[in-house]
């Protein structure tokens, strides 16, 4: 192989590379986004699903013509409804200057749990900062990324904000349906606020379980916390019984920080069965009435926000199947989001 074709593999967990949404990886050494022993069971689809990375994120910057990556997955493609590149893939963000831009996407086979892709190869050396996304539906038991030999790597510049934003939820917050990483709106809003987000979005079982609220207790360096698990609590009586508890944890946890709740979205099943619709009127209305007896005793840094707020005129084209956001319901949801977290964080 000519000198000009070699390349160079590096580990994320190195310098000068930053490894951002695994809060828990400097003394585990794991691509978790939960504590690897916690100290309490975790509710079981909790337990499997904190191995998926979604989130998670690496950064750096770069002189360079090539970028690849070398990966080994816990699973393949498996989900119906979302592409391989929203579950199994990565994706690659670059700055030349002129702003963070979206670059390329690991192209793979699909019925591998094992690939090696090139996000791209240039004609001539690029000067780049640098943001590569991590899968949102996998996990990842060994992954490296790979550089021309002459390529020049050193630390990326620090974030703007330089506190994490911790979001709990769903699939929708976990990123389903995006069909790549960098478009969940965890990952849009990461890019907008140039701040580290913590992707705690549990699919079908974030429900605000007490023993969830004190593992996430333990993460440190926390600025924000945002709360988008009604969808997965289901009847009234378990938001009742269960976010009240869920706040008070966090709460004692971080009395300082805002915490904003969001309400579910809405489903294209509320338009033909009356039940649902009214569910989702009944947990919305505790949400808000609990966030409002919550300040009025003295919690000035708590804040309920209506996912109405953000839909679009047409908002069942936001939807893959009536519940789960495409790339422009995600992208709705940062536009509506930003704002909000921008005040709260004073930025």
């Amino acid at each position: 192989m000519a000198d000009n074709e070699r390349m160079r593999w590096f580990s994320p967990d190195t310098a000068p590379f930053v490894l951002e949404g695994f809060p828990f990886f400097e003394s585990e050494r794991r691509y978790r986004r939960l504590p690897l022993n916690t100290d309490e069971p975790m509710p079981e689809w909790v337990e499997a699903l904190a191995w998926n990375t979604a989130g998670g994120k690496l950064r750096f910057h770069a002189k360079l013509k090539k970028l690849a990556v070398r990966v080994r997955l816990t699973e393949g493609h498996t989900y119906d409804h979302l592409t391989a590149d929203g579950q199994c893939g990565f994706d690659c963000y670059a700055d030349d200057g002129s702003g963070k831009r979206f670059y390329a996407v690991s192209r793979f086979d699909r019925s591998k749990t094992e690939y090696e892709s090139v996000f791209f190869t240039a004609d001539r050396q690029l000067d780049l900062e640098l943001e590569i996304n991590f899968p949102l539906y996998s996990g990842i038991s060994d992954v490296m990324f790979g550089f021309d030999w002459d390529a020049e790597i050193s630390a990326p510049k620090k974030r703007g904000y330089g506190k994490r934003i911790v979001v709990y939820g769903s699939s929708i917050t976990q990123g389903g349906c995006a069909t790549r990483p960098g478009m969940a709106y965890t990952n849009i809003l990461s890019r907008r606020l140039d701040a580290e987000i913590i992707n705690l979005g549990f699919s079908g079982s974030g429900r605000a379980e007490a023993e969830v609220a004190r593992e996430i207790s333990k993460i440190e360096n926390v600025g924000l916390l945002l709360l988008d698990c009604e969808a997965n609590c289901h009847d009234t009586e378990w938001v009742e019984s269960h976010y009240p508890e869920f706040i008070r944890i966090l709460r004692e946890r971080y009395p300082d920080v805002p915490m904003l709740v969001l309400s579910a979205s809405p489903k294209t099943n509320e338009l033909y069965i009356a039940k649902e619709h009214e569910l989702r009127m009944a947990n919305k209305r505790f949400e808000r009435e609990l966030v409002e007896r919550l300040r009025a005793e003295g919690d000035g840094l708590i804040r309920f926000m209506d996912y109405e707020d953000m839909l679009g005129a047409e908002w069942m084209e936001e939807t893959v199947d009536g519940c789960h956001a495409t790339d422009l319901g995600f992208l709705y949801m940062a536009n509506g989001l930003e704002p909000v977290l921008r005040e709260m964080l004073g930025l």
